[in-house]
């Protein structure tokens, strides 16, 4: 009985055997067959071409185009290496008034004692050379709570922020607001990089950022010179525009370019740029707005 049951058992196992063999086989031959297929009618399709005039027009054409949508993507990735809203904003030729720069990133969901989110703010704040020297406000509201410090200096206001939600009281969110008067450096550029990369050294993945700049002309300048200087802002970034309203009472330009890295999506659209004037009657000069990806706030 024991000697029956050891054949069977081989028998099953030979059998087994040749099965996967020939599972092996078919697999085989089907990639051939498959490839065989594929080598016909990729033979018969360059037999088509080789007689057809127009097809070989058609061939040329498609592959101009990928070789110049190609090209012009690797420019713009080059170029965008070296290029920020600044260089176009150095298009108006004049200074930069003002400079501001907000950026919110999401902190993670680790449980923060008040003494942490605390604690956070003062790295944050060192990291760009301000020094806590007062006192840390919290505050509730019916959405959120917030630990946050603000530092007013001759030449420049920072604001830095920890934020829980009520709605999710496990995750902080972390805030920086930096203005810079008279930044005629535009060193707003160098404190972004920085708290980008104390934010990374932190732990934090993403990060959104939005920089905004402000410059002034004397006196009102007229409607066909504000133009002027929207377009050539724009097309210093080889920005295309998405929506427009060039009226003096509300002058504002939403436009995307590959050049800038961040956008916001309106309506299925993408807009990393913004351009807005508008005149102050009380200071009798004509404002200038260049923001990415938009301006927030009032303006």
């Amino acid at each position: 009985m024991g000697r029956q049951r050891n054949s069977l058992r081989k028998q099953r196992q030979e059998l087994n055997l040749r099965r996967q063999v020939l599972r092996e086989r078919e697999e085989v031959e089907e990639k051939q067959t498959f490839f065989q297929m594929l080598r016909h009618e990729w033979n018969s399709f360059w037999n088509f071409v080789d007689g057809s005039l127009k097809m070989k027009i058609i061939l040329a054409l498609c592959a101009l185009l990928l070789i110049g949508t190609v090209t012009k993507t690797i420019s713009d990735r080059l170029l965008y290496r070296q290029m920020d809203i600044v260089d176009a904003f150095a298009a108006s030729e004049i200074g930069c008034t003002e400079s501001r720069l907000q950026i919110t990133a999401d902190y993670g969901t680790a449980f923060l004692t008040e003494h942490d989110k605390q604690a956070l703010i003062g790295y944050l704040a060192d990291a760009i050379g301000v020094r806590v020297d007062g006192e840390i406000e919290y505050r509730e509201t019916n959405a959120s709570q917030i630990y946050s410090y603000t530092k007013q200096a001759r030449q420049a206001a920072t604001t830095i922020k920890a934020i829980t939600l009520r709605e999710d009281t496990s995750r902080t969110y972390l805030y920086v607001e930096l203005e810079i008067y008279q930044d005629t450096e535009y060193d707003i550029l160098n404190y972004r990089d920085i708290i980008l990369d104390t934010l990374k050294d932190m732990g934090v993945k993403q990060a959104e950022t939005t920089l905004q700049l402000l410059g002034a002309y004397p006196g009102k300048l007229a409607i066909s010179e504000w133009d002027k200087l929207a377009d050539k802002m724009i097309d210093n970034l080889s920005g295309k525009v998405i929506y427009e309203n060039r009226d003096e009472e509300l002058y504002t330009i939403y436009a995307y370019s590959n050049l800038l890295s961040e956008y916001i999506t309106v309506e299925n659209k993408k807009i990393n740029m913004q351009v807005a004037m508008r005149y102050e009657a009380d200071n009798d000069r004509t404002v200038l707005y260049l923001a990415t990806p938009i301006i927030r706030g009032d303006w």
